[in-house]
């Protein structure tokens, strides 16, 4: 696996660290974490890289802007031409799995299936758990999603379509960003990057389903994944339709009962 970079990004577990240090210690592993990190870096191998930033002020929704600002550093370092990003408490296994998915369709975004939601639950709710596909679609990803945010494009959701407010103060004294939390953002700041014509015009579910692939959970055991917000974690045993989460992307497609099924 020389063609590829595992982002660990955010606040990361040293158990997390250990199991990657362990099971992958030759493969190109970017540690973008901040600087008021504890953890244990004195027996990472020679192809990690370590990267520390400063929390920002404004840590956004659910702590959308730590997320975007440490995967985004871990890019800027990023040689491979594929990435896979993974959040810093959780490890899974079975990598390579990951990577063929990668190669056998790299147009798409592969997610993992933890919390990524049916439409009826949250529209445009890709898990952002696990995000893994080339190197430059994973920029676009964060990148448009920071621009988006910074330049105040407002998000219309049932219509599907966005507004540009800019900074006048005259027209707008208080423009503010209509979204749910950052997978929705992420989401949205991808489809409308790589799918600006279709954007407002197709059905969003179709334009999920042209563009993200979901990864069999099975298939990356022993994993450790997380709800911070419940306070859960899984060990090896996280089953979908029974978190309100879907395991295929056409599910998106079905009624929420048989989504969930």
């Amino acid at each position: 696996m020389k063609n590829v970079t595992i982002i660990l990004q955010g606040i990361i577990l040293q158990d997390a660290l250990d199991f990657y240090i362990k099971h992958y210690p030759t493969t190109n592993i970017t540690i973008s974490t901040w600087i008021n990190s504890t953890l244990n870096l004195t027996k990472i191998p020679p192809t990690y890289n370590v990267i520390l930033s400063k929390l920002p002020e404004d840590k956004g929704s659910q702590n959308m802007h730590c997320q975007i600002l440490s995967t985004l550093n871990g890019l800027r370092f990023t040689e491979t031409d594929y990435v896979i990003k993974i959040r810093g408490d959780e490890y899974y296994s079975n990598i390579e799995y990951i990577m063929n998915e990668i190669i056998s369709n790299p147009k798409k975004i592969h997610c993992s299936p933890v919390f990524f939601r049916h439409w009826s639950y949250s529209n445009f709710h890709i898990s952002d758990h696990i995000l893994a596909g080339t190197t430059d679609n994973l920029k676009i990803m964060f990148e448009k999603t920071k621009f988006y945010h910074k330049n105040n494009i407002i998000y219309d959701v049932p219509e599907n379509e966005f507004y540009i407010r800019h900074q006048e103060k005259r027209k707008f004294e208080h423009p503010k960003i209509i979204n749910g939390g950052p997978e929705e953002s992420l989401t949205r700041s991808y489809l409308m990057a790589k799918e600006g014509e279709r954007w407002g015009k197709v059905d969003g579910r179709q334009l999920m389903v042209d563009n993200f692939e979901i990864l069999n959970i099975n298939k990356l055991s022993p994993f450790k994944a997380i709800s911070n917000g419940n306070g859960i974690h899984w060990n090896n045993s996280f089953i979908p339709e029974k978190n309100q989460s879907i395991s295929n992307i056409n599910q998106l497609f079905l009624s929420k009962e048989e989504g969930y099924a």
